[in-house]
Protein backbone atom coordinates (compact mmCIF):
# COMPACT_ATOMS: atom_id res chain seq x y z
CA UNK A 1 0.00 0.00 0.00
CA UNK A 2 1.41 3.37 -1.03
CA UNK A 3 1.57 6.40 1.23
CA UNK A 4 -1.13 8.35 -0.65
CA UNK A 5 -3.56 5.45 -0.25
CA UNK A 6 -2.72 5.15 3.42
CA UNK A 7 -3.27 8.88 4.02
CA UNK A 8 -6.63 8.76 2.25
CA UNK A 9 -7.82 5.81 4.32
CA UNK A 10 -6.73 7.45 7.56
CA UNK A 11 -8.19 10.92 6.95
CA UNK A 12 -11.27 9.92 4.99
CA UNK A 13 -11.37 10.57 1.29
CA UNK A 14 -14.11 13.21 1.29
CA UNK A 15 -12.50 15.34 3.99
CA UNK A 16 -9.11 14.92 2.37
CA UNK A 17 -10.43 15.86 -1.06
CA UNK A 18 -12.34 18.85 0.29
CA UNK A 19 -9.24 20.18 2.05
CA UNK A 20 -7.19 19.83 -1.12
CA UNK A 21 -9.87 21.37 -3.29
CA UNK A 22 -10.10 24.40 -1.00
CA UNK A 23 -6.42 25.18 -1.60
CA UNK A 24 -6.49 24.36 -5.32
CA UNK A 25 -5.86 27.22 -7.75
CA UNK A 26 -8.18 27.58 -10.77
CA UNK A 27 -5.21 27.91 -13.11
CA UNK A 28 -3.87 24.48 -12.10
CA UNK A 29 -4.85 21.21 -13.75
CA UNK A 30 -7.81 19.62 -11.91
CA UNK A 31 -6.89 17.38 -8.99
CA UNK A 32 -9.08 14.62 -10.41
CA UNK A 33 -9.36 13.16 -13.88
CA UNK A 34 -9.88 9.97 -15.83
CA UNK A 35 -8.02 7.96 -18.43
CA UNK A 36 -9.58 5.40 -20.76
CA UNK A 37 -7.06 2.62 -21.21
CA UNK A 38 -9.09 1.00 -23.97
CA UNK A 39 -12.49 1.05 -25.65
CA UNK A 40 -12.34 -2.72 -26.02
CA UNK A 41 -14.63 -4.74 -23.77
CA UNK A 42 -15.56 -8.38 -23.34
CA UNK A 43 -19.25 -7.42 -23.09
CA UNK A 44 -21.52 -5.85 -25.71
CA UNK A 45 -23.99 -3.86 -23.64
CA UNK A 46 -27.12 -2.60 -25.34
CA UNK A 47 -26.74 0.95 -24.03
CA UNK A 48 -22.96 1.37 -24.43
CA UNK A 49 -22.02 4.78 -25.83
CA UNK A 50 -18.45 3.85 -26.81
CA UNK A 51 -19.16 0.71 -28.87
CA UNK A 52 -19.14 1.36 -32.61
CA UNK A 53 -17.00 0.28 -35.61
CA UNK A 54 -13.43 1.55 -35.35
CA UNK A 55 -13.84 2.86 -31.79
CA UNK A 56 -10.80 0.93 -30.52
CA UNK A 57 -8.48 1.68 -33.45
CA UNK A 58 -5.06 3.30 -32.87
CA UNK A 59 -5.06 2.98 -29.10
CA UNK A 60 -1.92 3.95 -27.17
CA UNK A 61 0.74 1.37 -26.43
CA UNK A 62 2.27 0.85 -22.99
CA UNK A 63 5.00 3.46 -23.39
CA UNK A 64 2.56 6.09 -24.64
CA UNK A 65 0.18 5.57 -21.72
CA UNK A 66 3.13 5.95 -19.33
CA UNK A 67 4.09 9.19 -21.06
CA UNK A 68 0.57 10.52 -20.43
CA UNK A 69 0.73 9.42 -16.79
CA UNK A 70 4.08 11.22 -16.40
CA UNK A 71 2.56 14.47 -17.68
CA UNK A 72 -0.48 14.21 -15.42
CA UNK A 73 1.62 13.40 -12.36
CA UNK A 74 4.02 16.27 -13.04
CA UNK A 75 1.00 18.60 -13.31
CA UNK A 76 -0.19 17.66 -9.82
CA UNK A 77 -3.12 15.36 -10.59
CA UNK A 78 -3.92 13.19 -7.57
CA UNK A 79 -7.17 11.28 -8.10
CA UNK A 80 -7.13 9.16 -11.27
CA UNK A 81 -9.91 6.98 -12.63
CA UNK A 82 -8.83 4.13 -14.91
CA UNK A 83 -11.72 3.13 -17.11
CA UNK A 84 -12.62 1.60 -20.46
CA UNK A 85 -14.18 -0.43 -22.18
CA UNK A 86 -12.97 -2.72 -19.51
CA UNK A 87 -9.47 -2.03 -18.23
CA UNK A 88 -8.82 -5.71 -17.54
CA UNK A 89 -8.98 -6.44 -21.28
CA UNK A 90 -5.57 -4.81 -21.73
CA UNK A 91 -2.72 -7.35 -21.39
CA UNK A 92 -0.55 -4.64 -19.84
CA UNK A 93 -3.12 -3.52 -17.28
CA UNK A 94 -1.05 -4.61 -14.29
CA UNK A 95 2.02 -2.82 -15.57
CA UNK A 96 0.11 0.41 -16.21
CA UNK A 97 -1.75 0.22 -12.92
CA UNK A 98 1.46 -0.28 -10.95
CA UNK A 99 3.09 2.57 -12.84
CA UNK A 100 0.19 4.86 -11.93
CA UNK A 101 0.47 3.81 -8.28
CA UNK A 102 4.21 4.46 -8.31
CA UNK A 103 3.57 7.95 -9.69
CA UNK A 104 1.46 8.68 -6.61
CA UNK A 105 -2.04 8.62 -8.08
CA UNK A 106 -5.00 7.57 -5.93
CA UNK A 107 -6.48 5.14 -8.42
CA UNK A 108 -10.10 4.14 -8.94
CA UNK A 109 -10.82 1.24 -11.29
CA UNK A 110 -14.04 0.83 -13.27
CA UNK A 111 -14.68 -2.77 -14.30
CA UNK A 112 -17.59 -5.14 -14.97
CA UNK A 113 -15.78 -7.75 -12.79
CA UNK A 114 -16.33 -10.60 -15.27
CA UNK A 115 -12.58 -10.86 -15.93
CA UNK A 116 -11.59 -10.91 -12.26
CA UNK A 117 -9.99 -14.24 -11.36
CA UNK A 118 -8.05 -15.44 -8.30
CA UNK A 119 -4.77 -14.03 -9.62
CA UNK A 120 -6.23 -10.59 -10.36
CA UNK A 121 -8.00 -10.43 -7.01
CA UNK A 122 -4.76 -11.34 -5.22
CA UNK A 123 -2.88 -8.73 -7.26
CA UNK A 124 -5.34 -6.04 -6.15
CA UNK A 125 -4.97 -7.11 -2.53
CA UNK A 126 -1.20 -6.71 -2.82
CA UNK A 127 -1.60 -3.34 -4.56
CA UNK A 128 -4.99 -1.98 -3.42
CA UNK A 129 -6.73 0.79 -5.36
CA UNK A 130 -8.54 3.65 -3.69
CA UNK A 131 -11.77 2.05 -4.88
CA UNK A 132 -13.17 -0.42 -7.38
CA UNK A 133 -16.49 0.50 -9.00
CA UNK A 134 -18.53 -2.26 -10.59
CA UNK A 135 -21.61 -1.77 -12.75
CA UNK A 136 -24.52 -4.17 -12.33
CA UNK A 137 -26.60 -4.81 -15.47
CA UNK A 138 -29.26 -7.07 -13.98
CA UNK A 139 -30.20 -9.03 -10.87
CA UNK A 140 -31.11 -12.21 -12.72
CA UNK A 141 -29.07 -14.29 -15.14
CA UNK A 142 -31.64 -13.72 -17.87
CA UNK A 143 -31.61 -9.93 -17.62
CA UNK A 144 -27.87 -9.53 -17.10
CA UNK A 145 -26.97 -11.69 -20.09
CA UNK A 146 -29.63 -10.01 -22.22
CA UNK A 147 -28.27 -6.52 -21.52
CA UNK A 148 -24.65 -7.57 -22.07
CA UNK A 149 -25.29 -9.80 -25.12
CA UNK A 150 -23.09 -12.46 -23.51
CA UNK A 151 -24.08 -15.92 -22.26
CA UNK A 152 -22.46 -16.87 -18.95
CA UNK A 153 -21.64 -13.20 -18.23
CA UNK A 154 -23.83 -13.19 -15.10
CA UNK A 155 -22.03 -16.17 -13.57
CA UNK A 156 -18.62 -14.60 -14.22
CA UNK A 157 -19.83 -11.27 -12.83
CA UNK A 158 -21.02 -12.89 -9.59
CA UNK A 159 -17.78 -14.88 -9.30
CA UNK A 160 -15.68 -11.75 -9.77
CA UNK A 161 -17.61 -9.98 -7.04
CA UNK A 162 -17.20 -12.96 -4.71
CA UNK A 163 -13.43 -12.92 -5.19
CA UNK A 164 -13.18 -9.19 -4.52
CA UNK A 165 -15.55 -9.21 -1.56
CA UNK A 166 -13.84 -12.17 0.10
CA UNK A 167 -10.61 -10.17 0.09
CA UNK A 168 -12.33 -7.13 1.61
CA UNK A 169 -11.30 -4.85 -1.25
CA UNK A 170 -12.89 -1.35 -1.48
CA UNK A 171 -15.76 -2.31 -3.80
CA UNK A 172 -18.55 0.11 -4.71
CA UNK A 173 -21.54 -0.69 -6.88
CA UNK A 174 -23.64 1.20 -9.40
CA UNK A 175 -26.16 0.42 -12.09
CA UNK A 176 -27.52 1.90 -15.28
CA UNK A 177 -31.30 1.89 -15.16
CA UNK A 178 -32.44 0.72 -18.58
CA UNK A 179 -35.69 -0.29 -20.18
CA UNK A 180 -34.32 -3.85 -20.16
CA UNK A 181 -33.51 -3.97 -16.43
CA UNK A 182 -35.86 -1.39 -14.89
CA UNK A 183 -38.02 -4.19 -13.45
CA UNK A 184 -35.04 -5.41 -11.41
CA UNK A 185 -33.81 -2.07 -10.09
CA UNK A 186 -35.25 -2.45 -6.59
CA UNK A 187 -33.85 -5.98 -6.34
CA UNK A 188 -30.40 -4.75 -7.42
CA UNK A 189 -30.50 -1.92 -4.89
CA UNK A 190 -31.64 -4.21 -2.08
CA UNK A 191 -28.98 -6.81 -2.90
CA UNK A 192 -26.18 -4.25 -2.71
CA UNK A 193 -27.36 -2.23 0.29
CA UNK A 194 -29.05 -4.89 2.41
CA UNK A 195 -27.16 -8.07 1.58
CA UNK A 196 -23.69 -6.92 0.53
CA UNK A 197 -23.78 -3.85 2.81
CA UNK A 198 -22.00 -1.76 0.19
CA UNK A 199 -22.43 1.77 -1.21
CA UNK A 200 -24.72 2.01 -4.23
CA UNK A 201 -25.51 4.66 -6.83
CA UNK A 202 -27.31 4.65 -10.13
CA UNK A 203 -27.78 6.59 -13.34
CA UNK A 204 -30.92 6.65 -15.42
CA UNK A 205 -29.72 8.63 -18.44
CA UNK A 206 -28.67 6.84 -21.63
CA UNK A 207 -26.66 8.93 -24.10
CA UNK A 208 -26.09 8.46 -27.85
CA UNK A 209 -22.91 6.74 -28.96
CA UNK A 210 -19.84 8.92 -29.38
CA UNK A 211 -20.08 8.56 -33.15
CA UNK A 212 -23.61 9.97 -33.10
CA UNK A 213 -25.56 6.70 -33.46
CA UNK A 214 -28.79 6.89 -31.48
CA UNK A 215 -29.96 3.28 -31.54
CA UNK A 216 -28.95 2.96 -27.87
CA UNK A 217 -31.65 5.48 -26.90
CA UNK A 218 -34.14 2.63 -27.23
CA UNK A 219 -32.93 1.64 -23.76
CA UNK A 220 -34.00 4.94 -22.19
CA UNK A 221 -36.68 4.81 -19.56
CA UNK A 222 -39.41 7.43 -19.71
CA UNK A 223 -39.00 10.95 -18.28
CA UNK A 224 -41.66 10.07 -15.70
CA UNK A 225 -39.62 7.08 -14.52
CA UNK A 226 -36.41 9.14 -14.38
CA UNK A 227 -38.09 11.76 -12.22
CA UNK A 228 -39.62 9.21 -9.89
CA UNK A 229 -36.30 7.44 -9.45
CA UNK A 230 -34.10 10.47 -8.94
CA UNK A 231 -36.34 13.11 -7.42
CA UNK A 232 -39.08 11.42 -5.44
CA UNK A 233 -37.58 12.32 -2.04
CA UNK A 234 -37.94 15.33 0.21
CA UNK A 235 -34.21 16.13 -0.04
CA UNK A 236 -34.12 16.05 -3.83
CA UNK A 237 -37.35 17.99 -4.09
CA UNK A 238 -35.91 20.70 -1.82
CA UNK A 239 -32.69 20.76 -3.85
CA UNK A 240 -34.60 21.13 -7.11
CA UNK A 241 -36.68 23.95 -5.64
CA UNK A 242 -33.56 25.73 -4.37
CA UNK A 243 -31.83 25.54 -7.76
CA UNK A 244 -34.95 26.79 -9.54
CA UNK A 245 -35.09 29.78 -7.19
CA UNK A 246 -31.42 30.56 -7.81
CA UNK A 247 -31.97 30.34 -11.58
CA UNK A 248 -34.96 32.68 -11.41
CA UNK A 249 -32.86 35.24 -9.53
CA UNK A 250 -29.85 34.96 -11.84
CA UNK A 251 -29.40 36.71 -15.19
CA UNK A 252 -29.53 34.84 -18.48
CA UNK A 253 -26.50 32.55 -18.77
CA UNK A 254 -24.92 32.48 -22.26
CA UNK A 255 -22.09 30.10 -21.33
CA UNK A 256 -21.89 26.84 -23.24
CA UNK A 257 -20.08 25.06 -20.40
CA UNK A 258 -21.90 25.72 -17.13
CA UNK A 259 -20.41 22.70 -15.36
CA UNK A 260 -16.90 21.92 -14.12
CA UNK A 261 -15.72 20.33 -17.38
CA UNK A 262 -12.03 21.07 -17.84
CA UNK A 263 -11.67 22.90 -14.53
CA UNK A 264 -12.91 20.30 -12.04
CA UNK A 265 -12.07 17.22 -14.08
CA UNK A 266 -10.63 16.06 -17.40
CA UNK A 267 -10.56 12.91 -19.50
CA UNK A 268 -7.85 11.27 -21.62
CA UNK A 269 -9.03 8.78 -24.24
CA UNK A 270 -7.15 5.66 -25.47
CA UNK A 271 -5.53 7.61 -28.32
CA UNK A 272 -3.98 10.17 -25.97
CA UNK A 273 -6.53 12.86 -26.76
CA UNK A 274 -7.52 15.04 -23.80
CA UNK A 275 -11.08 16.28 -23.27
CA UNK A 276 -12.84 18.38 -20.61
CA UNK A 277 -15.07 15.41 -19.69
CA UNK A 278 -15.87 11.85 -20.77
CA UNK A 279 -18.77 12.83 -23.01
CA UNK A 280 -17.35 15.88 -24.83
CA UNK A 281 -15.02 14.54 -27.57
CA UNK A 282 -15.75 17.25 -30.14
CA UNK A 283 -12.56 19.30 -29.68
CA UNK A 284 -9.72 16.87 -28.82
CA UNK A 285 -6.33 18.03 -27.61
CA UNK A 286 -3.35 15.77 -28.33
CA UNK A 287 -1.63 15.34 -24.98
CA UNK A 288 0.89 12.89 -26.43
CA UNK A 289 2.47 15.63 -28.51
CA UNK A 290 1.17 18.65 -26.59
CA UNK A 291 1.84 20.15 -23.19
CA UNK A 292 -0.19 20.79 -20.06
CA UNK A 293 0.14 24.54 -20.69
CA UNK A 294 -1.23 23.99 -24.17
CA UNK A 295 -4.17 22.10 -22.66
CA UNK A 296 -4.88 24.97 -20.26
CA UNK A 297 -5.08 27.38 -23.20
CA UNK A 298 -7.34 24.91 -24.97
CA UNK A 299 -9.71 24.78 -21.98
CA UNK A 300 -9.82 28.56 -21.65
CA UNK A 301 -10.89 28.82 -25.28
CA UNK A 302 -13.50 26.09 -24.82
CA UNK A 303 -15.01 27.69 -21.77
CA UNK A 304 -15.29 31.04 -23.50
CA UNK A 305 -17.73 29.54 -26.02
CA UNK A 306 -21.38 30.59 -25.86
CA UNK A 307 -24.53 28.58 -26.35
CA UNK A 308 -26.83 29.26 -29.33
CA UNK A 309 -28.67 32.57 -28.91
CA UNK A 310 -32.04 30.97 -29.58
CA UNK A 311 -31.73 28.05 -27.15
CA UNK A 312 -34.23 27.96 -24.31
CA UNK A 313 -31.46 26.72 -21.99
CA UNK A 314 -30.05 30.23 -21.53
CA UNK A 315 -32.97 31.44 -19.43
CA UNK A 316 -34.79 28.25 -18.40
CA UNK A 317 -35.69 28.19 -14.70
CA UNK A 318 -34.53 24.57 -14.58
CA UNK A 319 -31.12 25.19 -16.12
CA UNK A 320 -29.16 24.76 -12.86
CA UNK A 321 -30.75 21.39 -12.15
CA UNK A 322 -30.89 20.01 -15.69
CA UNK A 323 -28.84 17.06 -16.92
CA UNK A 324 -28.56 18.46 -20.44
CA UNK A 325 -25.15 19.98 -21.19
CA UNK A 326 -22.86 20.92 -24.05
CA UNK A 327 -21.77 17.31 -24.55
CA UNK A 328 -25.19 15.66 -24.41
CA UNK A 329 -26.79 18.23 -26.68
CA UNK A 330 -24.00 17.92 -29.25
CA UNK A 331 -24.30 14.12 -29.33
CA UNK A 332 -28.07 14.11 -29.53
CA UNK A 333 -28.90 17.22 -31.57
CA UNK A 334 -25.63 17.85 -33.41
CA UNK A 335 -25.41 21.30 -31.83
CA UNK A 336 -23.87 22.03 -28.45
CA UNK A 337 -26.13 23.97 -26.11
CA UNK A 338 -29.40 23.06 -27.82
CA UNK A 339 -32.32 22.24 -25.53
CA UNK A 340 -33.50 18.64 -25.81
CA UNK A 341 -37.09 17.45 -25.46
CA UNK A 342 -36.17 14.45 -23.29
CA UNK A 343 -34.46 16.56 -20.63
CA UNK A 344 -37.17 19.22 -20.77
CA UNK A 345 -39.73 16.48 -20.13
CA UNK A 346 -37.75 15.23 -17.12
CA UNK A 347 -37.78 18.73 -15.66
CA UNK A 348 -41.52 19.00 -16.18
CA UNK A 349 -41.98 15.72 -14.32
CA UNK A 350 -39.77 17.03 -11.50
CA UNK A 351 -42.02 20.08 -11.25
CA UNK A 352 -45.08 17.84 -10.99
CA UNK A 353 -43.48 15.85 -8.18
CA UNK A 354 -42.52 19.02 -6.35
CA UNK A 355 -46.01 20.49 -6.73
CA UNK A 356 -47.55 17.22 -5.52
CA UNK A 357 -45.38 17.22 -2.43
CA UNK A 358 -46.27 20.83 -1.65
CA UNK A 359 -49.97 20.06 -2.09
CA UNK A 360 -49.69 16.92 0.06
CA UNK A 361 -48.12 18.93 2.89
Amino acid sequence: MSCPDCITHQIGSSAFADALDASHRPEDLPLAGSIELTLNCNLRCRHCYIRYPGAADNEMDTAQVKRILDKLADAGVLFLLMTGGDVLVRPDFRELYLYAKQKGFLVTIYTNATLVDEAMADFLVEHPPRRIEITIYGHSEETYNYVTHKPFAFDRFREGIRLLMERDLPVFFKTMVLKSNRHEFEAIKSWVEDELKKPFRYDAIVNPRLNGDQDVLEERITPEEVARLQYDTDDESARFDRLRTLADQAPEDPRLFKCGAGIKTFHVDPRGMMHPCMMWRHTPYNLLTGTIDGWKDHVRNLRSMESPEDTACRSCSNRMACGNCAATSFLEAGEAGRNLDYYCAINKEREKLMDFRMFAV
